[in-house]
Order: structure tokens, then sequence, then C-alpha cells
């Protein structure tokens, strides 16, 4: 079923109720709205970067709000660089 804004969030599910036990994925803590899809050779979840950013942005109006670059930054020295073997999630660049 194609996702839309109404059931972004259930992709996370829908990827664990497809695949069951059969795969060990790696999921970024606090980002499952930035989840876009899984990679089936690898079993590697694959993440948005502009929905990463989206997010990081929305987390800091909590506190002190980040901009655009701000949270670009934050993404790509803590998330982005972060690497788990080879079951390091896939981080889809989209922003173009």
């Amino acid at each position: 079923m194609p996702q839309t804004e109404t059931n972004t969030e259930s992709i996370l599910d829908q990827i664990i109720e497809r695949y069951n036990d059969e795969l060990d994925l790696y999921i970024l803590d606090g980002y499952n709205k930035s989840i876009i899809g899984i990679d089936e050779n690898s079993g590697r979840i694959i993440y948005s970067t502009a929905k990463i950013i989206e997010e990081i942005i929305e987390e800091s109006k909590k506190s002190e709000e980040m901009t655009f670059d701000e949270a670009f930054e934050h993404f790509a020295f803590n998330i982005q660089s972060n690497s788990c073997g080879d079951k390091t999630p896939i981080i889809c660049y989209d922003i173009f």
C-alpha cells in the first residue's frame, strides 16, 4: 500500500510486520517518521534526510528552535556520521 501523510507513521510497523523476526533492524531512535522504506537486499532501514531535519527542527521548538542550517549540522555530526557496521541505516539524501 502506498504511503500517504495520514499513515506515514506506520511504515516501521509495516516493515516489522512484513519481515517479522527475519531481520535484525537498526532503528534511529526518535526518527520513525523519517523512514521511507527498506533495502531488501541488505535489510537496512532507509531514512529521508529532509524528514530527519524536519523532525530535528520540530523537536527543537520545545527548547531553543534551530534554523535549517543548525539542524543540518546536527544531522551531519550526530546522525549521518554514525556507523553501526553492516546494519547502519541508509540515509537518502533528498534535499536538492
